[in-house]
């Protein structure tokens, strides 16, 4: 299959996981409506930020991944589990940890967050991961970052040239850094040369913080090709490999990549 949909869940991300899975559930099922190929989640889809979960969470997070097996397994999709905090092995710390989860119910493998943003406390609680790995599926190969990760252009690039197709980002970004998403992700697809699939997260948290949403789905060409703009809703669009390989024939910027 050459050419087939993707969808992004954009939602109002609460502090009470049960709240969010309510919320997800229902979301699921209207992208497995639209025989969707690959889902994803946005950044501590079941958690937010809520420091105070994270431990207790983190002890549960071999459920709440059976859930999500369940989720790909039933509606036969692939996917990007967003991210979970996942306590380390070593100190009190976790990592903001995304899950590729298979269309088959299988976890292929996983990403830690390598860039730990300097405010909201991030620092104090999470530690760095190591550099992304590429995964190769049954229709493509993908990439994943976290939020933060996109400010460093390096990790694409990493990743492009281990032949990856589709960048899958996750995130919590947050207002009054709008353009700085879009022109961040626009950048990463036009020099890159690939699809990019930005899942955020809506809602007001505090008089000081809020979040825009602006998921969207970007083409090899830097083209925005939907957007979910600021509403609880699945965006939904097709990636086409055979565009994205026609297009980097006709232009092809990634044969001077050393």
């Amino acid at each position: 299959m050459r050419r087939f949909p993707v969808s992004i869940l954009q939602y109002d991300v609460k502090k009470e996981p049960v709240e969010n899975f309510e919320t997800i559930e229902k979301l699921f099922s209207i992208a497995a409506s639209r025989k969707s190929k690959f889902v994803i989640l946005p950044e501590m889809f079941a958690t937010s930020f809520n420091h105070d979960e994270f431990s207790e969470f983190s002890k549960h997070s071999i459920e709440t991944l059976k859930y999500l097996q369940q989720i790909a397994l039933n509606y036969d999709f692939y996917i990007i589990a967003g991210s979970m905090p996942i306590k380390s092995s070593k100190d009190d710390k976790f990592f903001n940890r995304s899950y590729l989860i298979s269309n088959e119910g299988a976890v292929m493998g996983y990403y830690d967050k390598n860039h730990i943003f300097f405010q909201n406390n991030e620092l104090e609680y999470f530690n760095p991961g190591k550099s992304p790995s590429m995964f190769r599926t049954e229709l493509t190969q993908i990439g994943i970052q976290i939020c933060f990760d996109i400010r460093f252009p390096e990790n694409v690039r990493h990743l492009t040239k281990q032949g990856m197709q589709v960048l899958f980002v996750v995130a919590q970004f947050p207002n009054p850094r709008k353009d700085h998403w879009i022109t961040l992700l626009k950048a990463r697809a036009i020099e890159n040369q690939v699809y990019v699939v930005a899942c955020n997260r809506i809602g007001q948290v505090s008089e000081d913080l809020s979040y825009f949403g602006e998921s969207m789905i970007i083409d090899p060409h830097g083209e925005v090709l939907i957007s979910g703009y600021n509403k609880e809703c699945v965006v939904t669009e097709h990636i086409d490999l055979d565009f994205l390989d026609a297009y980097r024939k006709s232009f092809p910027v990634l044969k001077w990549v050393r």
